[in-house]
């Protein structure tokens, strides 16, 4: 589908998704088999990013936005991101297969498939998923990277000004800030968050302040 049909599919993110028909992951596995370019541009629909034919995360990043991928999820990281992605599937051959998660709840995934919301339950996605995810984020401006300290310029100081408002501090942030201040506050709201502390804004923790402030992004469907 196209992206605009993609974002009609699943036309209200953060609300409970409609009534869906189950989806045999083991009887219809061979249907998503190659079809990583589908998912991302179903993804690419939800976040209204033309990504045209070439590769989504180039062209996602024109609009501000960055691609973060890893082998290494779980379905409790991908809840408290709370946002839509592609998941990796592989068989028994590890044939690579691809879907769009559009939603989670206690014991099924909303998958879009052919441009539909589909149902799979979680026991049958464990059969399949072995933790590859990946999805789009909005970046902070100028981001080159993680963000350690105030070399990072403009990313570092959006970053001060947004760990405030995360602890709810609205004083102004000093222009003169040092990175010993930065570290620690990197370090304050990964503890907060239950996400490793290492005092490094990487993509994880961006994106979950993105959350933690109101950042506009797609959000996955709320369960039923």
């Amino acid at each position: 589908p196209e992206p605009a049909a993609a974002a009609e599919a699943v036309p209200a993110l953060g609300q409970a998704p409609p009534a869906v028909s189950p989806f045999d992951l083991a009887a219809g596995f061979e249907s998503l088999v190659g079809a990583e370019n589908e998912a991302w541009r179903e993804l690419a629909g939800v976040w209204k990013i033309d990504v045209g034919g070439g590769d989504p995360c180039t062209a996602a990043r024109r609009y501000q936005v960055q691609c973060f991928r890893t082998a290494k999820s779980t379905l409790a990281l991908i809840r408290q991101l709370d946002r839509p992605g592609v998941l990796t599937l592989r068989d028994a051959y590890n044939r690579a297969a691809y879907v769009m998660l559009a939603g989670l709840s206690g014991d099924a995934a909303v998958v879009l498939i052919g441009g539909e919301p589909r149902s799979v339950p979680l026991l049958a996605l464990a059969d399949y998923w072995r933790g590859e995810f990946a999805t789009f984020w909005r970046a902070p401006p100028d981001y080159a990277g993680a963000i350690v300290d105030r070399r990072s310029g403009p990313a570092a100081n959006w970053l001060a000004l947004q760990l405030a408002a995360a602890r709810g501090d609205s004083r102004p942030i000093g222009a003169q800030f040092d990175d010993t201040a930065l570290k620690g506050w990197i370090h304050t709201f990964q503890l907060t968050q239950g996400l490793p502390s290492d005092g490094v804004a990487g993509p994880v923790t961006l994106m979950q302040l993105n959350r933690a402030v109101g950042i506009d992004e797609p959000r996955l469907l709320a369960e039923n």
